[in-house]
């Protein structure tokens, strides 16, 4: 898996596969990339440090040391 972050948009994109794009789903502040199989090629979160920032407020101690804290 790959991550991009683009700051001037505050998008992260999580790229899964190189595969070809069929379809895309968007559900509120998030685009879900499939292939012609439906399985996930890339993920793209909008408004990232929105969403990171309530993410951080509700996810578990343990996730959060693990995904959040610097290595």
């Amino acid at each position: 898996m790959k991550l991009k972050y683009y700051k001037e948009d505050d998008i992260l994109v999580m790229q899964f596969s190189n595969k070809a794009v069929d379809d895309s789903f968007e559900v509120e502040s998030a685009i879900l990339e499939v292939d012609k199989n439906n399985a996930p090629v890339s993920l793209e979160i909008l408004k990232a440090s929105k969403f990171f920032n309530i993410a951080s407020k509700k996810l578990p101690k343990e996730v959060k040391e693990k995904f959040f804290t610097a290595a």
